[in-house]
């Protein structure tokens, strides 16, 4: 909450919670107090968790330091309901803040040490630095707290020939944990006017509790979190493992959640319209036909107008169906796609050109890979106007596309390079481009998914404790390597040690490119929910 009293010469903007590990007593709660001097030109309160001792006050003249940081968050002054830190282990870490100016100018800044195995609240005073520094230059904007290039374009070479250079990264919000029966889907993304939105879903097994949180992350890299969404009609010992899916068109989008059956409620799926920060307008149940529905880890959902879209699932049999919606209804019976069940597999992306659909299971009869795991793409207009099933190896795909042009990520590489990559055009009968490769990460690859935007291709790969991303330049030509970024390499990212079931996504604007994950299906006490990575990435 913000609270708005003034003690003595400071005022206290903000107070926060984070969470902490294995640990039974209350969260601990933070405030940061302003100096009154500079309390009306302060817009963006900044806030970094460092391992250790605090830095010297020379060292945080320009904020928070871009690396070294265990955790960051930023959120405007007055804002009633600041983004979580997250969950920390118990230790002593420093908790330095900075104040910025509308033109992310350092005003004031402060720091102080805290032992999280007894403390319950902790003080950040802020002294004012003594001529505002770091202030965003031409062409750039004020964001999270951080300069970023300015929406529209402006004078910047950030990201330039796709750079990947890291703009901001934390931790996601702070796991549910209401009986220590965490399941948390896959996270998915979309791109907003102002940013990325993230979208995940937590359920509690045993008290038969879920919800749904949509995450704003800005070009500056800050993260802001809208109030979490609880689920209706839930029961305990459900499965819901599976995904959720999320798109955005215009000035709102849509998230859809499968809701298995619960007493006389029907199996159906929840479906909100969101506003640009993510923060739930309104919302809708519609049954579907024959039990339960499972949403595949992204890609599940496909807006193609202000109202209307594809939804994308999994039926009870096991059959994978693309249904239309209008609004936050659906529209008539789902068409089948991608053969026959059992799928494991249902993806749909829209284009200005085409529908592309992506199924996974075993090779129906007649199929090359009849008897094995294969995936099935299909493109058209729409589902009931898509070419005949083109067919390739793997038992876990990702699809994206971009004009006329799809690719299918998939873990059909040979040879020593464990992952491929196809891309198909539209009226083609096979493949234009194919290509194997290894993730600069040790052991098998659990997971990953893919990004297509203004001619590059981005792949994120998922391995056991390891985060990658691999960038292919001319992805609308000859797709060509450009270059890879190992995540759990950059000390500034959160620590990915214990991710382990594939859990993660990727999306690109035309200048960012965002990673999100979360740590597992089962969320253990000693797991953090997950995290994000965002990089720059111009032309």
């Amino acid at each position: 909450m913000t609270r708005a009293t003034a003690r003595a010469a400071w005022l206290a903007v903000a107070a926060l919670s984070l969470g902490v590990q294995c640990q039974s007593q209350p969260a601990v709660t933070f405030e940061i107090l302003l100096p009154s001097s500079v309390a009306d030109q302060a817009q963006w309160m900044e806030i970094g968790v460092l391992a250790g001792a605090c830095p010297l006050p020379s060292q945080l003249a320009a904020g928070i330091p871009p690396s070294g940081t265990v955790a960051r968050v930023a959120f405007m002054k007055g804002d009633t309901s600041p983004p979580p830190i997250g969950s920390l282990a118990k230790a002593t870490y420093a908790f330095a803040a900075a104040a910025r100016g509308a033109d992310c100018g350092v005003l004031a800044t402060g720091c102080t040490t805290a032992d999280l195995t007894s403390a319950h609240d902790v003080s950040i005073p802020l002294a004012a630095t003594p001529a505002p520094t770091g202030a965003c230059g031409a062409g750039e904007t004020c964001a999270g707290g951080r300069c970023a290039p300015a929406l529209g374009g402006g004078a910047t070479n950030l990201g330039a020939g796709c750079s990947m250079e890291l703009v901001g990264a934390g931790p996601l919000g702070d796991p549910l944990e209401l009986s220590g029966s965490d399941v948390a889907s896959a996270p998915a993304i979309a791109i907003s006017e102002r940013g990325f939105l993230v979208a995940y879903r937590e359920y509690d097994q045993l008290q038969g509790a879920a919800r749904l949180t949509v995450a704003e992350v800005d070009p500056g890299g800050g993260l802001t979190i809208a109030p979490t969404t609880t689920l209706a009609a839930q029961c305990p010992d459900q499965d819901e493992g599976d995904g959720v899916a999320i798109s955005y068109f215009g000035a709102s989008g849509v998230v859809a959640s499968a809701r298995p059956a619960c007493g006389a409620q029907q199996a159906g799926v929840d479906l909100m319209q969101i506003d640009g920060g993510g923060a739930v307008l309104q919302s809708a149940f519609e049954v579907t036909a024959g039990g339960k529905a499972a949403i595949s880890n992204a890609h599940g959902l496909a807006l193609t107008g202000a109202s209307s879209g594809w939804l994308a699932y999994l039926d009870a049999q096991g059959a994978a169906g693309a249904v239309a919606l209008s609004g936050l209804l659906t529209q008539g019976s789902p068409t089948p796609f991608g053969g026959g069940p059992p799928a494991t597999l249902a993806q749909v992306v829209s284009t200005n050109q085409m529908l592309a659909l992506l199924a996974a299971g075993p090779g129906p009869t007649g199929d090359a890979g009849a008897g094995g795991p294969t995936l099935r793409l299909q493109l058209g207009a729409s589902p009931s106007s898509t070419s005949l099933p083109m067919v390739l190896g793997g038992t876990w795909g990702a699809l994206a596309a971009e004009g006329a042009r799809a690719f299918v990520l998939s873990d059909a590489g040979a040879g020593g390079k464990p992952v491929a990559w196809h891309a198909f055009d539209l009226g083609g009968p096979s493949a234009v481009a194919t290509d194997s490769f290894a993730p600069p990460g040790a052991g098998a690859v659990l997971g990953g998914d893919v990004a297509f935007r203004l001619d590059r291709v981005m792949f994120v790969l998922e391995q056991a404790g390891a985060l990658s991303v691999a960038v292919y330049d001319h992805a609308s030509t000859t797709p060509t390597p450009l270059r890879s970024v190992l995540l759990s390499g950059d000390a500034r990212v959160p620590s990915q040690a214990t991710v382990r079931d594939g859990r993660v996504a990727i999306a690109a604007s035309d200048s960012r490119v965002l990673v999100a994950w979360l740590t597992a299906k089962t969320i253990g006490p000693n797991d953090p929910l997950g995290g994000y990575a965002l990089y720059a990435c111009a032309p």
